[in-house]
């Protein structure tokens, strides 16, 4: 690993020669200014910046005159407006049950869903069938003899595993990889799914305390998935009672025997009403023109907004994301200072501060389908979400807590880890953490936040974050508890970053 590094770095040295000047001024980042804007943006006036909320717009504001004061151009309205609109549609639901035969459950009441993806549903007296863990494979196909065409489908969670923890499918205690239930399901012609959740409880409990929080559909994004319903222990075996099989019993059985997919012998409904709102929200875009038009731009973003407040209770929002939020204001202000020296990037760069992650990546979205420069000239996203906190990995267990975690997808070998390795170099403060780059830990980090939109579009990107802290989507996420100079130290090096990949 080492041996790699030191690779990297002498590539990266070798192809970006960052000027003097330019790391320089990757020194002057001011700590002080950090901390004043973060603490303008995580204050109680804005009011967790929930997208399209009077905070919102004033963070939006706040972005835009630092923009303005940095000399980066404006898109919009013939070069006079940093603001790009987006249209967000809010999901207002206005029934739900679920029914067993003529037995009708409220919604909570042993059974819920998923607010964010789902739409109207009207599923009425409709068959359903058990089919284990929902898997076709070589060694084992809970369908073999179970049809589960126009029939609503009750599944267990996971992969069988014996008594010792050891998965059926692979003998080892890795489960294996198998393609997604819910694609296979809708092959097959289900309905719908009812899935058993040992944990329903405490999800549904942690899901009806962000219940305030509103939910949105992306019309970017056909809704392709099958209805998911989830279920408690009792409801399951509500479901199963026709059959005389509880839910245990069957996840037993199966765990040491072969499937045992099966008609139960009932029928359930499940009727939710959905209907759409239209709203707007601001994204904020300015532009630093680069010296070569034909070598297209680089965006550098990160999003603004949070979610809310729940009563009295603010979500401050400081880490996510007022931390990258600052983030890239510093840097407008550090390459207005590379441009008053006489310097230009040789790419345009892009400075893009998003709302509506929080609500399903809407900003990002939005403007990967409405780009300022086209995407097939996008060279590369940088995306900062989470900066100046040490997580619950490092906290009380690292000895180094000066990091930053990172995850680049360059498929198209744009040099994006010689970048920012070499960038890390030169300024030799941080340690680069991989551990979100490990299979098992990317999709969430890779879907995540706002560069997923254009990964899906084959733009490589540079994610840089610093983890999840204790107080992530908590009322304490405040701005007393950044550590500014760390977050110093992570704005040099995507500062310096972003430099390398704009002129490589």
């Amino acid at each position: 690993m080492r041996i790699l590094t030191f690779i990297l770095v002498l590539t990266g040295s070798v192809c970006f020669g960052q000027n003097s000047q330019v790391i320089n001024i990757a020194s002057t980042v001011s700590t002080e200014r950090l901390k004043k804007n973060l603490y303008y943006l995580a204050s109680e006036q804005m009011e967790g910046r929930v997208m399209g909320s009077r905070g919102d717009t004033m963070a939006s504001e706040f972005i835009a005159n630092c923009f303005k004061e940095n000399h980066l151009v404006a898109p919009y309205e013939n070069n006079t407006s940093y603001f790009q609109a987006i249209k967000a549609y809010r999901k207002n639901f206005l029934q739900s049950e679920f029914l067993i035969g003529n037995r009708k459950y409220d919604n909570w009441n042993g059974w819920a869903y998923a607010l964010r993806s789902m739409e109207t549903v009207q599923l009425n007296n409709v068959p359903v069938v058990f089919a284990g863990y929902g898997i076709e494979h070589a060694r084992y196909n809970d369908f073999a003899n179970i049809d589960v065409k126009g029939k609503l489908v009750l599944l267990l969670t996971g992969q069988p595993q014996d008594s010792t923890g050891v998965y059926l499918l692979t003998g080892t205690k890795h489960a294996a990889n198998i393609p997604a239930y819910q694609n296979l399901l809708k092959e097959k012609g289900a309905v719908g799914i009812l899935m058993y959740n040992s944990r329903f409880t405490a999800d549904t409990l942690a899901q009806r305390k962000t219940a305030f929080q509103s939910v949105y559909k992306n019309k970017l994004l056909p809704n392709t998935n099958l209805p998911l319903i989830f279920l408690s222990e009792e409801r399951a075996n509500d479901l199963l009672a026709a059959a005389h099989k509880t839910i245990q019993g069957l996840a037993k059985d199966i765990n040491q025997r072969l499937p045992q997919s099966f008609d139960i012998g009932t029928n359930a409904s499940v009727h939710i009403e959905v209907n759409l709102t239209e709203e707007t929200a601001p994204n904020v875009i300015g532009l630093i023109k680069g010296s070569d038009a034909s070598a297209g731009c680089i965006i550098l973003s990160a999003h603004h907004d949070h979610v809310g407040r729940n009563g009295k209770e603010i979500y401050y929002g400081a880490v996510d994301n007022a931390s990258g939020t600052v983030a890239i204001m510093e840097i407008a202000t550090l390459m207005n200072q590379v441009l008053e020296m006489g310097l230009r990037p040789k790419r345009t760069i892009v400075f893009a501060s998003y709302t509506g992650e929080e609500k399903g990546l809407l900003g990002a979205y939005h403007f990967a389908a409405n780009p300022v420069v086209p995407i097939e000239q996008t060279r590369a996203v940088l995306n900062i979400d989470m900066m100046g906190r040490v997580d619950t990995f490092y906290s009380g267990r690292r000895p180094d807590s000066n990091y930053a975690y990172i995850l680049v997808k360059d498929s198209l070998n744009r040099g994006l880890r010689s970048a920012l390795y070499s960038a890390n170099e030169k300024l030799g403060k941080l340690t680069l953490d991989t551990h979100y780059e490990q299979p098992q830990y990317m999709q969430r980090r890779l879907q995540g936040s706002d560069q997923y939109p254009f990964y899906l579009k084959g733009v490589p990107f540079i994610r840089i974050d610093c983890g999840f802290s204790k107080d992530y989507h908590q009322p304490t996420d405040t701005p007393d508890k950044i550590n500014y100079e760390l977050l110093s130290n992570q704005v040099k090096l995507a500062f310096l970053t972003t430099w390398n990949i704009a002129n490589d």
